[in-house]
Parts: C-alpha cells; sequence; structure tokens
C-alpha cells in the first residue's frame, strides 16, 4: 500500500512554495520522498525554504521567477529539468489575494489577478506538459479557492481568478488524459498563512472567529492539513482522479 503514495524518484515543482500552503505542500512531497523545486517572486523566500527543506534531509532547489511571465516559466523548467533531470509533478499555488470593490477596481488591478491567479497556473502547465510526456505520466495540482463557491462582494477578480483555474483543471484532465496526466483542482478554505493571518499579532481577529464558528470542524487550517490530498493528488494512487474539484475545508463551505 505504501508503493501507492510513494514519490520516491520524481520531482515536483512547486510555485509559490516559500510559504503557508506551497511550503506545506513542498514539505510533504520531499517527505515522501520527491525531489522539489521552489519557485517565488523574491528570491530570498525561496532560498530560505529550500535550505530549510535541505537541511531537514530533502532534496530541493530554490528557483526565482515571476511564473505570470512566459520567460520565466521557460527558464524555471529549464533549471529544475538540469539539476533533477525530469518534472512529474506540478503544484500550481502562486497567487495575490487583497479586497476591492468592484466599480473602485481599475483595469489594471483586474489584469494583474489574472495574470499572476491564472495565467501563471497556464504557463506552468503548459510548459511542464512537454517534460511530463517525456516522462510517460504527470500530476498538476490547481490551488483554488472555496471562494469559487459562493460570492464576495469584494473578491470579484479573486473569485474569477480561482473559478478560471477549477475549470481549465476540467479541460486539461480532458486534453491530457490520454497521456496519463491527472489534473486536479483543490480549494481551501480559513487558513493560517502570511495572506491570511489566523494567529499572532497580525491576526484577523473578528473574521477569523466567525468563520472558525461555522466551520464543522471548528478551527482553522494549517499548511500540514494539505499533506494527505497532496501526497495523493501527487501519488499513483490518484491515476484515476482527474478533473476533479475536491473542497478542503474543514467543512467551511457547508455554511456558507
Amino acid at each position: 500500500m505504501q508503493d501507492l503514495f510513494s514519490l520516491t524518484g520524481k520531482v515536483a515543482v512547486i510555485t509559490g512554495g516559500s510559504g503557508g500552503i506551497g511550503l506545506g505542500i513542498a514539505k510533504s512531497l520531499a517527505r515522501a520522498g520527491a525531489a522539489v523545486a521552489i519557485v517565488g517572486r523574491n528570491s530570498g523566500k525561496p532560498a530560505a525554504a529550500s535550505a530549510g527543506l535541505a537541511a531537514g534531509g530533502a532534496t530541493a532547489l530554490a528557483i526565482q521567477a515571476d511564473v505570470s511571465v512566459e520567460d520565466d516559466v521557460t527558464r524555471l523548467v529549464g533549471d529544475t529539468v538540469a539539476r533533477f533531470g525530469r518534472i512529474d509533478i506540478l503544484v500550481n499555488n502562486a497567487a495575490i489575494s487583497y479586497g476591492i470593490l468592484p466599480q473602485d477596481m481599475s483595469l489594471e488591478v483586474w489584469n494583474n489577478f489574472i495574470a499572476v491567479n491564472l495565467t501563471s497556473a497556464f504557463l506552468c502547465a503548459k510548459a511542464c506538459y512537454l517534460e511530463m510526456l517525456k516522462a510517460g505520466s504527470g500530476k498538476i495540482i490547481n490551488i483554488s479557492s472555496i471562494i469559487t463557491q459562493f460570492g464576495h462582494p469584494k473578491l470579484a477578480h479573486y473569485a474569477a481568478a480561482k473559478g478560471g483555474m477549477d475549470h481549465m483543471a476540467q479541460s486539461l484532465a480532458c486534453a491530457w488524459g490520454p497521456d496519463n496526466i491527472q489534473v486536479n483542482a483543490v480549494l481551501p478554505g480559513l487558513v493560517h498563512t502570511e495572506m491570511m493571518p489566523c494567529e499572532g499579532p497580525n491576526s484577523r481577529g473578528p473574521i477569523v472567529e466567525y468563520l472558525v464558528n461555522r466551520t464543522a470542524v471548528k478551527r482553522y487550517g494549517m499548511p500540514a492539513d494539505f499533506a494527505g490530498i497532496a501526497i495523493l493528488l501527487a501519488s499513483r494512487a490518484s491515476d484515476f482522479i482527474t478533473g476533479s474539484i475536491i473542497i478542503v475545508d474543514g467543512g467551511l463551505s457547508l455554511a456558507m
């Protein structure tokens, strides 16, 4: 049974992998045996994350890249293959988020959200596809959001981008299924990250308390809560799971 979930010999690229859910997934994939490439726009953060993983015995590579820029994506794929020889797993996790009412939103803000949160996932998936073809299989995991399951007055731009990720995953699953590449989307709810601090001095206390009270498990998530689903979707255990939109939110969306 353990062989089904083993990632020994596999290589994973995690965008936005230097913190939050991305780093939590990177740690879990590394523990399962994968070599991991940590990608981020700020060179210092991927380097620190990679060093931390290496200190724990993982095989890791830090890559600075803006994944909304095609040339950067081409380079990060080339750097990963040059170091590890292949790419088997892609986690599209890079994202930005902040609220703004639609009537106050400039086209520049809209375009930036679409570029960073959606176009980046397409560019990375397309660039990794050829390497997955060479490897004979592949796993793509889009980290989306439960915001796609309901409306929010200040998150039209974020919801549009994340909803695009969901449906792109379904279409890529159809396109690349014959190539033995599985593509799925994971929808987190309230998770303690730099983007949405749930504890500490920067905690958004009232919002966190309100949402926790509506969550079935009565707590917010932590990056470590995504270890199981990440290993499942990155391993042979999910060879018959593709085009799925999987909610991982402790039951928060049940109350929305």
